[in-house]
């Protein structure tokens, strides 16, 4: 854990080595030098604030409270460090899931016809673009990785839980927009780890990394929170980390490139749901289901086997039948 504001600021440190931190930061290494004898006046400007906000902090006891309202043995309390070890836990999963769905597809492509473009930056619903070679758009791609299996779903959806796969409706929807709208076919590539979870990856990792993304969750009006997630998740991956993360990372990079992979179009998934409506989205079929499942999305099921297509079959197909076989089976929902 972290003890000090020297801990802290080298942590940052570490995470932001190019000197980019986050502005909340850069107050607190502002507020060391001050303390260090430093011209408060020049610190301020170095560090974009006045100095007499950095006076102010220099002034207090804690100047890690005064800025986030929030010491760093309150942000390490288990309750507190709860749901940013999950936050980390499920972005580190969509992470790893995402390159490796990458290292499939440029393995079983094989090709530079079909061009993979990495679209997450703009943080929507489409973490990929396919081009063809004039580097036109083909289809869109959205990766979805889960974990638990539901428990319920040989009695709810008549699937084995180790056969069944929940999305959201509104999810389906989007996707079909999408593809209505620009008509680009829209493709969800989907793969579990059963007991892959945000909570059970999130308690891996490294206690000091948890505790600064949980001292800025705690914090009132400090923006980027996402961008600090996802600076610590790029760290757990990209940088040495100690043991026994590492050999876990390992584990988890491999159970999830190992696994099987399904690829299921947007309108494959609408055309099931409106089949099977009644069968499979139980939430319709249950009284006051918005009051006793609080939070809970409405889903449609699907089950692994009959109704996706396995990815390297659909990776195999575009590959071997061209673009324009591939476009009648997305657009027909075949896929």
């Amino acid at each position: 854990m972290l003890q000090s504001l020297d801990d802290l600021l080298g942590l940052i440190g570490r995470l932001y080595p190019e000197g980019t931190a986050p502005k909340p930061f850069l107050l607190l290494h502002g507020v060391k030098r001050v303390k260090a004898g430093e011209d408060a006046r020049q610190v301020a400007r170095s560090v974009r604030s006045t100095r007499k906000r950095l006076e102010a902090l220099a002034a207090t006891a804690d100047p890690i409270e005064g800025l986030f309202g929030c010491n760093l043995a309150s942000a390490a309390e288990a309750a507190a460090m709860r749901r940013p070890q999950e936050m980390i836990g499920q972005l580190l999963l969509g992470e790893l899931a995402e390159r490796a769905f990458e290292r499939i597809y440029k393995e079983t492509m094989g090709t530079n016809e079909l061009i993979l473009e990495d679209a997450r930056e703009a943080r929507n619903e489409t973490d990929y673009r396919v081009l063809n070679g004039q580097r036109r758009p083909v289809f869109r791609i959205n990766i979805k990785f889960y974990g638990t299996l539901f428990r319920n779903a040989r009695d709810l959806v008549v699937l084995d839980p180790e056969n069944c796969f929940a999305l959201a409706t509104y999810k389906i929807y989007q996707g079909l927009q999408k593809h209505e709208s620009e008509r680009l076919p829209y493709v969800f590539v989907i793969v579990g780890v059963a007991g892959l979870t945000g909570a059970s990856v999130g308690a891996a990792v490294p206690e000091d990394l948890a505790h600064v993304v949980s001292l800025v969750h705690a914090a009132k009006g400090v923006p980027g929170k996402r961008a600090l997630e996802e600076r610590v998740v790029s760290n757990l991956i990209d940088s040495e980390q100690p043991e026994p993360f590492r050999t876990e990372l390992a584990r988890f990079r491999d159970e999830i490139e190992s696994a099987e992979w399904y690829a299921l179009s947007a309108r494959r998934a609408d055309r099931l749901l409106r089949e099977k409506l009644f069968d499979r989205v139980f939430a319709v079929r249950v009284p006051r289901f918005a009051r006793n499942y609080r939070k809970a999305e409405v889903d449609m099921h699907f089950s692994l086997t009959q109704d996706l297509t396995p990815l390297k079959a659909f990776l195999a197909s575009a590959k071997e039948r061209g673009l324009h076989g591939l476009a009648v089976d997305l657009e027909r929902g075949q896929i």
